[in-house]
Formats: structure tokens, sequence, C-alpha cells
């Protein structure tokens, strides 16, 4: 012993020191451990983590009433409790359903957090999911709805008239006003829903208010008037009056409406749109 005691003070200090210093790490350790687990109940067992136990391990056997059965979207402790599921996991199930959750199929609830293969299959068969039950209510249409007004003439009401209305403000009536002096007056009642911002919901509501008295005369010359005063007309714009433009600088005066075809920018939707506010001549 004598021998093996000395034969240790003859490595080298930093060896040896780094040997106590080993032994002291360890020690306390161990001290630790055993100071944790002197803290632990008598009779609480330490479970053990492995992962080829927990395979093998059977699933317990849950004694359950044959003819109960749980709306997985109506779970609360108390019914949870019954199919033996652990706590955590059923204030985990009740929290989320709390927290506006809902569950489409039974299959769902094995999305929750620590809901294990074993125990989903223990407990489905008496699992279910209630069809919301959907609310039978008549049908209804706004713009099936008569409202009572007065009839306009959309091409001589001002605003006072339009706001009248159902729908119409101020400022949707200034729009509609706008809109009906850049064409140069309406030419049919579909035309206003034309209107921006003019919802069609109330356009339907207020269809049978509205009217035209008189018919309008054209405004726009393609012969003779110019780029500009071409380009302000909502069914025209920029594109469309400098093609006319380039046209009539190509190949002179149009001879006919249905010159205007010619323009490959001219597709037969808007040539019947433009017709009622056009003319050969000079106004």
């Amino acid at each position: 012993m004598k021998n093996k005691f000395s034969t240790f003070f003859q490595f080298p200090t930093s060896l040896r020191n780094g040997f106590l210093a080993l032994f002291l790490l360890v020690w306390c350790l161990l001290s630790r451990q055993l100071w944790a687990l002197s803290f632990l109940d008598a009779n609480e067992k330490i479970p053990v983590y492995s992962v080829f136990k927990a395979e093998k391990q059977p699933v317990k056997q849950i004694k359950i009433p044959k003819d109960f059965r749980l709306n997985i979207n109506e779970a609360d402790l108390q019914s949870l409790d019954i199919l033996s599921i652990p706590d955590f996991l059923g204030r985990r199930w009740v929290k989320y359903l709390e927290n506006g959750g809902s569950f489409k199929g039974v299959g769902d609830v094995k999305k929750l957090y620590g809901m294990s293969e074993p125990l989903y299959n223990s407990i489905s068969k008496y699992l279910y999911v209630k069809e919301a039950e959907e609310k039978q209510r008549k049908p209804f249409f706004k713009e099936n709805r008569v409202y009572r007004c007065k009839t306009i003439d959309i091409n001589e009401a001002d605003s006072a008239q339009w706001e009248a209305l159902y729908g119409i403000g101020p400022y949707l009536a200034k729009r509609i006003i706008t809109f009906r002096e850049s064409l140069c007056g309406f030419v049919s009642v579909d035309q206003v829903k034309e209107t921006y911002g003019l919802r069609d919901s109330v356009f339907q509501s207020i269809k049978t208010c509205l009217t035209i008295e008189n018919s309008l005369k054209p405004c726009i010359s393609i012969n003779y008037t110019n780029q500009e005063g071409l380009s302000k007309h909502p069914y025209v714009r920029y594109k469309l009056a400098r093609a006319i433009c380039l046209y009539r600088e190509n190949n002179g005066l149009f001879q006919r409406m249905e010159d205007l075809k010619k323009l490959p920018i001219v597709s037969d939707s808007i040539y019947i749109k433009l017709l009622p506010y056009i003319t050969l001549n000079n106004l």
C-alpha cells in the first residue's frame, strides 16, 4: 500500500491535479443525484424511458360501458376520464375545444400531441362527430325586393332625385351625374350600372325606378372631332382616339359608320356601344 501511494506522487504535478479534479467532479455528481433521490416519495417509482420497452408494454384494458358514446367536439374532463384518457391529454383536448377548435372527423384526435396509436385504437369505437345541422332559411335576394320610389328620368335627374333612391348617397349620386355628362347622356337604363362604385345589388333594387324620356343626339364626330375631344369619351379613350385620327390622316374622312370597324381596336361590342354617340357630320 505504501508503494502504491508513493508511486502516485511520482506522477507530474499537473497530472496529479487532473486526477484529483476528475475525482471531485464525479463525487459531486453522485452526491447531487443521491440528494435528489432522497426527496422522492418512497412509494413513487422512477419511470424508465426505453423505446424498446415502451413498444412491448401491453395496452391497459379500459373498462367502458357498452352504450357509452362521446361526441369529440363536446368532450369534457369527466367524459374523457371514463375513457381513461391521461389527465394531461384530457386537459389539452378540452383546452383545444375551449379555444374555438373543432374536429371534422374521429381520426383528427390523433393529431393531439400525446395521443398514441394504441390509445386511439382502444377508444376510437366510442367516439363520433355530430354533423352540424344546417339552418334552413328562406332564400332572400335583394335584387327581388321592391322599393317604393318615384320614377326619375336618368338623363334629367339631379343629385337630390338620385339620393332619394335606395342605396344612393351624395358621392354616388355625383359619380352617376359625372359619368352621364362624360357619355353625353344615357341611351339605356342598364348603362347606369357602369358607374364606378355602384353595386349590382343596389342597381337591381332601383332599376324599376329609372326611365328615359327622350332620345339623345350624337355628340362625337369621328371625322371632325380632334384627338383630345375624342379621348374624353368613356367609350373611346386615348388608344381609340389615336387610331381614329391616324385613319383620317392616311385614308381621309370616314365615308360610312361601318368604316369604323376597319380599325383593329374596334370590336363589335365597342362599335355597338359607340354607335348612338357618333356621327360623320361636323357638330
